[in-house]
């Protein structure tokens, strides 16, 4: 997890009015809440659509299964699409489609690459749904798989933040 000192601070930049010290990261603003839950949304329709093929593609008959054994088979099964789909993009590069249309990007402390371990934390952390909510109230905008994982999600499309004389 993140110390304190590891933490970004609240420099000025993102260019947006009436913002004068908007937090960043490796000189890119944090991402907004409302920016993740879009791109969220966007990566939600997306790995439904890959369930549902994946779904055809496997000849699985969803009509056939009782009410009592669809939690038995189909969660695990759609859970652990999931589970690839955002530990896998994450890892490899740093955002799912939904962030990668938004310009958002997943990133360490340093503003570098999250790397597989920290991927899986915060994927482990996505079905309990504890957390997402909380990164609108957060000074440093992270949700609590954030915290967990020690991630930041930054805006890659909104530019670099102005940085001051001292390069900090």
């Amino acid at each position: 997890m993140a110390t304190q000192a590891d933490r970004p601070s609240a420099e000025s930049g993102g260019g947006e009015a009436g913002v004068p010290h908007e937090p960043s990261l490796g000189g890119y603003p944090l991402a907004r809440f409302r920016t993740r839950f879009d791109a969220n949304l966007l990566d939600l329709c997306v790995l439904l659509l890959v369930m549902m093929l994946a779904s055809l593609a496997f000849s699985l008959d969803h009509s056939s299964l009782l009410e009592s054994e669809f939690a038995v088979y189909i969660v695990p099964y759609y859970l652990y699409y999931a589970i690839i789909y955002f530990a896998v993009f994450w890892w490899m590069w740093g955002a799912t489609p939904g962030k990668l249309i938004f310009g958002l990007r997943v990133v360490d402390h340093t503003g570098g690459p999250i790397g597989l371990e920290r991927a899986l934390v915060r994927t482990v952390q996505i079905p309990l749904c504890l957390g997402f909510i909380w990164a609108s109230f957060d000074e440093h905008r992270q949700g609590v798989h954030d915290k967990m994982a020690g991630t930041y999600v930054i805006d890659k499309r909104r530019g670099r933040a102005t940085q001051s004389a001292t390069g900090k």
